[in-house]
């Protein structure tokens, strides 16, 4: 299961950095994450890097190497997705011995490609939807986002969208967050997840009638993928139908 961290970075002994591999530290309670190597994302003042955790809770130290970083972030507070296990831990008997399996371990992670699947209507993009797929962004390395046409909004919601499919498309384009954007099939709006058989499938606090017949699916198909809902933001202020009343007044 995917788990999600806040902590901040503290200072160690810097082997790492003897080593060519700086590494960020962390201290956390013990046992609270089992004793392996994992591949992460770590976000930093709002950025997202991949890297490679390892626990060891007989020091109750969890130790981050951070992909294309190389700031010191000594005092900071970071947020840490712990995605999934890469390897057990193991004693290595020197230096180079260590150094290789780094290697190794980073290899992997970064050949490997993990897809989030956002769905939505996304009829008038605002601050939540911006907030909603950089969140959804942090879950693995590729985020795919699939709107739903016009006939199937009306279907479901019972009313037609303020914009076009084409419209919407280009809006969630222009916010330069999602690497993928495509629509739903008409037939079969399921079909991307057999496409691109995603780790984690990110849906909104709010979004209910869509999510009983994806639960369904992925039970029915046996299928091992997380379901994260990510929280509201500003939803006093920043929901659908709030703008959309006030744009119609």
């Amino acid at each position: 299961m995917i788990q999600k961290i806040r902590w901040v970075v503290i200072k160690w002994n810097q082997i790492g950095r003897t080593i060519g591999f700086p590494t960020a530290n962390i201290n956390l309670e013990k046992d609270l994450i089992s004793d392996w190597t994992y591949k992460i994302n770590i976000i930093i003042e709002w950025k997202i890097y991949a890297g490679a955790w390892s626990a060891n809770n007989t020091k109750a130290l969890f130790e981050s190497f951070i992909f294309d970083f190389n700031e010191s972030i000594y005092d900071k507070e970071i947020e840490v997705i712990i995605l999934e296990k890469i390897r057990e831990n193991r004693t290595f008997t020197n230096f180079e011995e260590l150094k290789n399996q780094i290697k190794s371990d980073i290899k992997e992670i970064k050949e490997k490609n993990n897809y989030v699947l956002t769905f939505g209507t996304f009829d008038l993009v605002h601050e939540w939807h911006k907030y909603f797929l950089n969140e959804a962004k942090k879950y693995w390395n590729i985020l795919v986002t699939i709107l739903a046409t016009d006939k199937n909004i009306e279907k479901f919601k019972g009313k037609k969208p303020l914009y076009t499919i084409e419209e919407r498309i280009s809006h969630i384009k222009e916010l330069r967050i999602s690497d993928i954007v495509s629509t739903w099939d008409e037939e079969d709006p399921l079909k991307w997840i057999d496409m691109y058989m995603p780790s984690v499938i990110c849906l909104g606090y709010d979004q209910k009638w869509f999510s009983n017949d994806l639960e369904n699916y992925l039970k029915e198909n046996n299928l091992d993928i997380e379901i994260i809902r990510i929280e509201p933001y500003k939803e006093d202020i920043y929901k659908s139908s709030l703008l959309k009343e006030k744009i119609i007044k």
